[in-house]
C-alpha cells in the first residue's frame, strides 16, 4: 500500500447507481467495490473517492492512517471539491503523537461529529497540526460539519476517515452514524488486509535479502569479496539505496564496497581516518549514530549526490571497530526503520569479517608454512592424533623412496619401511618415530635403519615432537629426518683409515719413545750436562708423549667403534698407579706443580692400564689449560654410594666407591662448554694452548662408564676446573676374562 498523498477528480471512476436508493444500499455498493479492489496499490485514494461519489452531500473525504513503522498519523488520501488546493498542505502533515488530542476518535473508539469550524481548528492545533488550508477551511465557512469515523480492527487503530461538508442543508442529508461507521469498519478491514499483505511482502523481500546476506557471508573467499557481496544485501534489508562499507586495516579505514550514489562521489580503496569525524563519534559511541548533512559537516559533499542524512554503524567485534557501515538517505526523515535491522545484523557482519580475516591470515600462514616445509632438504611428516598422515614434503617421499600419497597411517608407513635398530633388531611399535611423538615425547637424533621403497637399506636420523591443541591435548605429531647412510659409510672408512694409520705408527713411535726416555735419563745423570740440553730433552720427551697419546686415542676410538674395547679387570693397589702417573707428569712438565693427596694404599678392581690412561688424560688437560707456575692437585678418597644409570646416591652401608678429583688453577669453562666437554671431537677453545683431536675426554668417559663409574666436571670461567671420577671398588667382571692384557695396553 502506497502512503503517498494523492487526489482524484470525481470523474475518474464511474459513479454507482444511487438514484432514489437508500443510503445503506449505496454504501454497500462502496463496500463491494472496495472488496473487488483490494489489490489496488492506491486503495486509500480509491476508498476516499468512492465515498465522495456515493454521498454527494460530502464535499471532501480525508483519510488519515497510522504508520506501522513509527506510529505517526499522516493524511494519505483526499478526494472531493477541496482536494486540489488541500493537497500541497496535507502532503507534509504529521500528527505526533497521534493520540495527542482529547477529542480524537481513536481515543474514544467511536464516531464523532463536529459542527463548528472553530472546534475543528482547535482540535487540529491540540494535535500539533499546523495546516493553514485546513484552518482556513474550518473558519471561513459559516456552516461547517465534520464526521470523524475511527478505523478500527479489533483493538488496533488504523486511522480516521473524515467526511467534511460546508453546506448546512447537505449535512442534514448524511446517513446516520451507525451506517457510516459500518462502512468505516469495512474500509478498516480492507486497509488492514492491504497493510498486512504489504507487510508480508516486505518481510518476504527482507527474508530474501537476509538469505542473500547469509549466502554472501558463507560463500565469500576473502574479506574484499565478503564486503562486495554483503553490502548490497544489507542495504536492501535496511531500505537504503546508498551504502558504504569500510574496513579497518593497520590503524586506518579503507572503503571496501559502495552502492548507489555513494559510488559516484567516493572512490573505491579510499582511506579514511578513524579518529576524524564522523567515524570518531561512531567509534566513541560504539553504537549507531544518525547525522544530518549540512554545510559544516565533514562529508557535506555527499549532498551533491542527493543524500541528506547518514546512518553510521560501527562494526564491533570487541572494543575496537573492525569496520563501519554507512547508509545514505535522501531526506532527513528517512532511515528510522533501519535501526533495528542494523543493530541486529551489524554484529553478525562484524563477526563474519573477523572470521574471514582470521581465515585469510590462517591461509597465508598455512601457505607460508607449506612453502617452507616443501623447500626443506630434510623429510617432514605430520600426522593427526589418530596417526593419519596429514602432510609430507617431497624430501620425505624422496628419502623414503615411497609414494606417500598412497599411505594413510603411521602404521602403514612404518610397516613399509621395516624399521630396525642399528644393531639389527626390530623396533617395537611404541618406539617408532611417529609413535614416540604421539606419546608426547620430544626427541632428537634417533637413528634407525629402514628399507626404502626401492629395497635399499638406509640409516635415517629422526627428530620428533608432539603437536598440541589449544586445550593442551595432543593433536598430532611431527617428525623431521635426514639420511645418514653416506655419512655412516664415510665415518666407517675414516675410522678404518685412522685405525690402520695409528697401528702403523705405533711401532716406530714406541722405539722413538724408548730412545728419547733413555737419552733424557742419561742427560739428567751427566754431571757436566748443560741446563739447555736438559730442557731440550725434556721438551722432546713431552712432545713424543703427546704424539703417543694422540695415536693411543686414535686406536682406542677405532676399538670403540668396532665394539672391541675390552677391559682386563684385576685387583690392584690404586695409589702406586696414581703416583707413577704424577711422577711422569712432573718429569715431563717442570712448568707446573703436581701434587697427590690420598691414603698410602687403596685396593681397587680395575683395568690398571686404562685407569692410568684416564689419569694421564686428566692431568694433561689440566696442565694444558693452566698457566705456568700453577698447581695441579690429585685427591683420592673413599665413599659409600650407589651408581645406577649414571645417577650417584650417597648412602650409608652402600658399596664402597673410590673418588678421584683432579683440580687445576686454569682458565675454567663456561656452562655451555661443560655440557659438551665429553663429546667426541669437541675441543674447548678457552685457551690459545688448546690442541689435540678432541678425543681424550671422550675416551676417558667411555673407560669410566665401562668400569661402572661416573665422571663429571665442575668449573667456572677464571676459577679453575675440577674433574671428578667415581669408580666402584668391586667393578663388574670383564666381558672376556681371557682377553690378553696386551690388547688393552697403552703406548704410554
Amino acid at each position: 500500500m502506497s502512503e503517498r498523498f494523492e487526489s482524484l477528480h470525481q470523474s475518474s471512476l464511474p459513479a454507482p447507481e444511487r438514484s432514489g436508493a437508500p443510503h445503506a444500499v449505496v454504501l454497500l455498493g462502496v463496500v463491494a467495490q472496495l472488496t473487488r479492489q483490494l489489490d489496488a496499490p492506491d486503495l486509500p485514494l480509491r476508498a476516499a473517492r468512492l465515498v465522495v461519489e456515493a454521498l454527494p452531500m460530502v464535499e471532501t473525504a480525508l483519510l488519515w492512517l497510522v504508520s506501522r513503522a513509527d506510529r505517526r498519523l499522516r493524511p494519505v488520501a483526499v478526494a472531493g471539491a477541496q482536494a486540489q488546493w488541500l493537497q500541497p498542505a496535507l502532503a507534509h502533515m504529521v500528527v505526533e503523537p497521534w493520540m495527542g488530542g482529547p477529542a480524537w476518535p481513536l481515543l474514544q473508539r467511536q464516531a464523532q461529529v463536529l459542527t463548528s469550524g472553530a472546534a475543528y481548528a482547535a482540535d487540529l492545533e491540540a494535535l500539533g497540526v499546523q495546516a493553514e488550508p485546513l484552518r482556513r477551511l474550518s473558519t471561513d465557512r459559516p456552516a461547517f460539519h465534520v464526521v470523524r469515523l475511527p478505523l478500527l480492527v479489533g483493538g488496533d487503530a488504523l486511522g480516521v476517515l473524515e467526511l467534511i461538508t460546508t453546506q448546512g442543508q447537505a449535512a442534514g442529508a448524511l446517513p446516520d452514524l451507525m451506517t457510516l461507521q459500518a462502512v468505516a469498519d469495512h474500509l478498516a478491514l480492507a486497509l488492514d488486509y492491504v497493510q498486512r499483505a504489504d507487510e508480508t511482502h516486505r518481510l518476504q523481500r527482507r527474508l530474501q535479502a537476509f538469505d542473500a546476506l547469509l549466502a554472501a557471508i558463507a560463500s565469500a573467499g576473502d574479506v574484499q569479496q565478503l564486503a562486495e557481496r554483503a553490502l548490497p544485501a544489507l542495504a536492501h534489508l535496511a531500505g537504503s539505496e546508498h551504502a558504504l562499507l569500510a574496513l579497518s586495516e593497520d590503524g586506518q579505514v579503507r572503503v571496501a564496497a559502495l552502492t548507489g550514489a555513494l559510488a559516484t562521489v567516493v572512490d573505491r580503496n579510499t582511506w579514511l581516518a578513524p579518529d576524524a569525524e564522523p567515524l570518531a563519534e561512531a567509534g566513541r559511541a560504539g553504537s549507531l549514530i544518525v547525522q544530518d548533512l549540512g554545510p559544516a559537516h565533514p562529508w557535506a559533499a555527499l549532498q551533491a549526490a542527493g543524500i541528506a542524512r547518514l546512518t553510521i554503524m560501527p562494526l564491533l567485534a570487541g572494543p575496537t571497530p573492525v569496520g563501519f557501515l554507512i547508509l545514505g538517505w535522501p531526506d532527513e526523515q528517512a532511515g528510522d526503520e533501519a535501526r533495528a535491522i542494523l543493530e541486529a545484523l551489524a554484529p553478525q557482519l562484524a563477526l563474519a569479517i573477523v572470521n574471514q580475516q582470521r581465515h585469510s591470515a590462517g591461509l597465508r600462514e598455512h601457505r607460508l608454512l607449506s612453502s617452507v616445509i616443501a623447500s626443506l632438504n630434510e623429510g617432514v611428516i605430520i600426522c593427526d592424533r589418530l596417526g593419519r598422515l596429514t602432510l609430507a614434503n617431497r624430501a620425505a617421499a624422496s628419502l623414503l623412496g615411497l609414494d606417500l600419497a598412497l599411505i594413510r597411517t603411521r602404521g602403514e608407513l612404518m610397516q613399509a619401511l621395516q624399521v630396525r635398530s642399528l644393531d639389527g633388531h626390530n623396533v617395537p611399535p611404541e618406539a617408532l618415530p611417529l609413535s614416540r611423538a604421539l606419546q608426547g615425547e620430544s626427541y632428537t637424533d634417533y637413528e634407525v635403519e629402514v628399507t626404502r621403497g626401492t629395497g635399499e637399506r638406509a640409516i635415517l636420523c629422526f627428530s620428533g615432537a608432539p603437536l598440541y591443541a589449544d586445550d593442551g591435548s595432543i593433536a598430532g605429531g611431527v617428525i623431521v629426518f635426514r639420511d645418514l647412510t653416506e655419512q655412516k659409510l664415510h665415518d666407517a672408512a675414516r675410522s678404518e683409515f685412522l685405525a690402520v694409520a695409528a697401528h702403523e705408527l705405533r711401532a716406530p713411535l714406541a722405539a722413538v719413545k724408548g730412545y728419547a726416555d733413555l737419552l733424557l735419563q742419561r742427560e739428567l745423570q751427566r754431571p757436566d750436562g748443560s741446563e739447555r740440553d736438559r730442557r731440550g730433552m725434556q721438551m722432546l720427551a713431552r712432545q713424543i708423549d703427546h704424539l703417543v697419546q694422540l695415536v693411543d686415542n686414535l686406536l682406542n676410538l677405532s676399538r670403540l667403534d668396532a665394539g672391541r674395547f675390552d677391559l682386563y679387570l684385576q685387583p690392584v693397589d690404586l695409589m702406586p698407579l696414581l703416583e707413577a702417573c704424577v711422577d711422569r707428569m712432573r718429569m715431563g712438565d717442570p712448568a707446573h706443580q703436581f701434587e697427590l693427596r690420598g691414603p698410602e694404599s687403596l685396593p681397587l678392581v680395575c683395568d690398571q692400564l686404562r685407569v692410568q690412561q684416564v689419569l694421564t688424560n686428566l692431568l694433561s688437560n689440566a696442565a694444558r689449560y693452566s698457566p705456568a707456575g700453577t698447581q695441579v692437585t690429585v685427591e683420592v678418597w673413599t665413599t659409600s654410594c650407589t651408581i645406577e644409570g649414571g645417577v650417584v646416591t650417597e648412602l650409608d652401608g652402600a658399596e664402597q666407591c673410590v673418588m678421584i678429583a683432579v683440580r687445576d688453577q686454569g682458565v675454567g669453562m663456561p656452562p655451555e662448554v661443560q655440557a659438551r666437554i665429553f663429546d667426541r671431537y669437541f675441543r674447548a677453545n678457552t685457551s690459545a694452548a688448546a690442541s689435540g683431536l678432541g678425543l681424550g675426554l671422550y675416551i676417558t668417559r667411555e673407560i669410566v662408564l665401562r668400569h661402572g663409574g661416573k665422571i663429571w666436571v665442575e668449573s667456572a670461567p677464571g676459577q679453575g676446573t675440577s674433574v671428578y671420577v667415581l669408580l666402584p671398588v668391586q667393578a663388574a667382571p670383564p666381558r672376556d676374562a681371557a682377553a690378553p692384557a696386551l690388547a688393552n695396553q697403552s703406548l704410554g
